[in-house]
Order: structure tokens, then C-alpha cells, then sequence
């Protein structure tokens, strides 16, 4: 047993016509991911919009008025304002520990990264949800100047995650899920 087989797991002959080895790498440690460069510059401009929104007034706050309003306009119905404020909390979170390690990754001006599956879809919504309401009127909200630092980087990842090959990392590299 060679180095590589303790290190990476059991080795096969190579399967789909493919001379060599391939190793079968445990799923509990290790996940397929897409590596995306990233700028310093763009992590910061997600983390100023993740915190002009925690900032801002949000549904929490007012969420017994917002109830009595939905329910005064669609009558009863099975829309609950305290849901969908925990929903934005969770999503909050989600975001804020992959920004977290992200940020943690990145020390120079660029890096690379690890986007699981659907990190593209939870920073998009994230982002439309940030841009609704900085063109509502009644809402407190504004983005940041930053902020379009940070569009680039949602474009490097929707181009990536729908063309290019993922590659497996160790969990250990990657945010908890």
C-alpha cells in the first residue's frame, strides 16, 4: 500500500477507458465544489451589503403590524410574517458564515475559493432581496456605494457553476453547512 492509498483511500484500476488509477475518496470528508477566484474587494462589498441589511429595519421589527396588514388586504390567510422573517434570518446566517470563511480564506488580494452547489442561487436571491428594497420608498434600506464591486463576483460564479468542472475538496476547506 503506497502513500497515496493511505492518504486518499482505496484505489481501482481506471474506469471509462481511463489508464491508471482512480480513488475513491469518502463521502463524509469530501465534497465536489467549483473553485472560484475571488477579489478581497468583492468579499468585503457582500460583507458591507450582508451588514447594511442587518442594520436596516427588517420584518422582525414590525412583524405583529405587517401581520394585521396582510391580514386586513388578503383576508385569512396562510401567509405568516413571523415565518417569513425567520426565513430571512436563516438565510442571513447562512450567508454571513460563508462570507466569514471565505474572508478567512482570502488574505491577498485575490484568492480562490470553494462554492458548494447553489451557493450562486443563495447569493443571487440574497442580492435581489437587497436590491428590493433599496427601490422600496418606505423602506429604510440603501446599498452600499460598494456594492457593485460585489456584482462581479455573482457573475464569475453563475459562469463557472453552469460550464465549468467541479472538483472535490476536503470539508475542512469548506464553510459548515
Amino acid at each position: 500500500m503506497g502513500i497515496l492509498d493511505l492518504m486518499l483511500g482505496k484505489s481501482d484500476s481506471g474506469e471509462h477507458g481511463v489508464e491508471g488509477r482512480s480513488y475513491k475518496l469518502p463521502q463524509d470528508t469530501h465534497d465536489f465544489v467549483y473553485p472560484i477566484a475571488i477579489r478581497r474587494t468583492e468579499l468585503e462589498a457582500f460583507v458591507e451589503l450582508l451588514e447594511a441589511d442587518a442594520d436596516a429595519p427588517s420584518l422582525d421589527e414590525n412583524a405583529a403590524e405587517l401581520q394585521d396588514v396582510f391580514d386586513d388586504v388578503l383576508g385569512e390567510t396562510e401567509l405568516d410574517v413571523s415565518q417569513l422573517a425567520e426565513k430571512q434570518r436563516t438565510r442571513r446566517r447562512e450567508i454571513e458564515r460563508l462570507l466569514d470563511h471565505w474572508t478567512d480564506q482570502v488574505t491577498e488580494d485575490i484568492g480562490v475559493v470553494y462554492a458548494r452547489e447553489g451557493t450562486d442561487q443563495t447569493l443571487l436571491s440574497f442580492v435581489k432581496h437587497c436590491t428590493r428594497r433599496d427601490k422600496r420608498d418606505d423602506d429604510p434600506f440603501e446599498l452600499p456605494e460598494e456594492f457593485a464591486e460585489g456584482t462581479a463576483l455573482l457573475k464569475r460564479l453563475e459562469a463557472v457553476t453552469s460550464d465549468q468542472y467541479r472538483a472535490v475538496v476536503h470539508t475542512d476547506l469548506l464553510p459548515e453547512q
